[in-house]
């Protein structure tokens, strides 16, 4: 995606026009190209993911890697979602993630389905996906900064609840949006 093509998806979900987009405006965006959809929590994930300065807002150039990361995970979850139903179930998951080198058991993909499904469909939407996705990523990330040679860290509970607490992406506000 270009330059320009940034600039203007970036004006026209920047809705005050100030050069910047808060929460409000990037779920209103999100929701909008997510067919009417999008859960308020992943849009939270994201703003902290890219709001870089932790303003509470992001620029065009944060924009632009937002949009270059949904993309991602959007080709991601249409390459998956092979019955085309717009959901991602627990086989679909660990396809998935096998694909991307994080191999865990078919047992916990259902166990993330059933965390992350914010409407009870048994799947994960494009949304909700995201958030799992990311969540995981980020849990792989800090069991790496862990881990022995062997894939196995040896953690107690304290520092296992410590991992996985400072993992999670931290909310920039709590917000509802609609």
């Amino acid at each position: 995606m270009d330059v320009s093509q940034v600039k203007h998806i970036f004006d026209g979900v920047d809705k005050d026009k100030d050069g910047l987009i808060d929460i409000r405006e990037l779920y209103a965006g999100l929701k909008r190209a997510n067919h009417g959809q999008f859960n308020p929590e992943t849009c939270q994930l994201l703003m902290g993911l890219f709001d870089v300065n932790e303003d509470g807002c992001i620029d065009v150039n944060e924009f632009g890697e937002l949009l270059v990361y949904v993309k991602q995970w959007r080709d991601t979850f249409v390459l998956f979602d092979v019955d085309r139903t717009g959901y991602i179930n627990f086989l679909q998951l660990y396809r998935t993630l096998k694909a991307v080198n994080c191999f865990l058991s078919e047992q916990v993909c259902r166990s993330l389905v059933k965390e992350f499904d914010s409407r009870s469909t048994h799947g994960l939407g494009f949304d909700d996906y995201i958030r799992c996705c990311a969540t995981v990523q980020s849990l792989q990330k800090s069991f790496s900064r862990k881990q022995d040679r062997t894939s196995r860290a040896s953690l107690n509970l304290e520092s296992f609840m410590l991992l996985v607490l400072e993992s999670r992406p931290r909310p920039v506000q709590t917000l509802s949006f609609d």
